[in-house]
């Protein structure tokens, strides 16, 4: 547009020569002033920003859906746990899982010595499913076992004890009732299993099913039988893990371990 201006002013200069009246330069500048006038400038439209789309956000998982699903998960791997092992006629599909173990346990002793320790959280449950893989390391005689339908003194409350017996060559398990720290009875008496590895170091499971009165006993995957303690002598409790040690040192470690309620 400016340029336009400037080449018609230019040829007004040229052709007008030397004639009389207004300078070509005077004509020129009113040529120019015409034109402008004659073309008003025309607005440069003003770009108009078209909007991005915005990105929609996806939600990131709560924590509390996070620990739901992890829980889900968990709950499933032990449902299916059961159902390989556990008889049918135990409703254990009606029960749910109210402790987990999320860290080994381990009680170290230098005999004579007996330890008792309560589970996280002390859940407790009258009829269930307890599982745990027991292992022991010891130079000689050593028990290792679990708590279960206690008093909430873990220490010297009546209570329920499942034990493995690490005797001199014999491999053997038995179901105790103790109160005061000290043995009262026993439902199963003390019973002798080649299913148990003696070995030090070695790692035993046990899964054990409480339902009433009755006691149901899994080694290392092989039943050992139903046990019946018509007496009722405790019928809702607590947990814990137990080690004791004659003499020198030994240790029992608990590792796995989960309590599912069947009721």
């Amino acid at each position: 547009m400016h340029r336009q201006i400037m080449i018609f002013a230019l040829i007004a200069i040229l052709t007008s020569g030397c004639q009389t009246g207004p300078s070509a330069l005077d004509e020129a500048a009113t040529m120019v002033a015409q034109t402008v006038t004659a073309r008003p400038p025309t607005a440069t439209p003003t770009a108009t920003s078209t909007p991005l789309p915005t990105d929609t956000p996806t939600p990131l998982p709560t924590a509390t859906q996070d620990i739901g699903a992890i829980a889900t998960a968990q709950a499933s791997k032990i449902l299916s746990e059961i159902s390989a092992m556990v008889e049918e006629t135990v409703p254990y599909a009606d029960g749910h899982l109210i402790w987990q173990q999320t860290e080994a346990t381990t009680i170290q002793m230098s005999g004579p010595a007996t330890s008792i320790k309560a589970v996280d959280g002390q859940p407790t449950a009258g009829d269930f499913i307890i599982k745990s893989d027991v292992t022991w390391s010891t130079s000689g005689l050593i028990l290792c076992g679990i708590v279960f339908r206690s008093e909430e003194d873990v220490q010297n409350g009546k209570q329920y004890q499942f034990l493995y017996l690490r005797l001199s060559g014999l491999p053997a398990w038995a179901i105790e009732v103790h109160e005061f720290g000290q043995f009262r009875n026993s439902p199963t008496k003390i019973k002798f299993s080649d299913t148990i590895d003696l070995d030090n170091e070695a790692t035993n499971q046990l899964i054990l099913v409480v339902q009433d009165e009755t006691f149901t006993l899994y080694i290392n995957n092989q039943r050992q039988g139903k046990y019946y303690d018509y007496s009722k002598q405790r019928n809702q409790g607590t947990f814990a893990f137990l080690g004791s040690q004659d003499s020198g040192k030994g240790s029992c470690t608990f590792e796995n371990s989960w309590v599912w309620a069947l009721e």
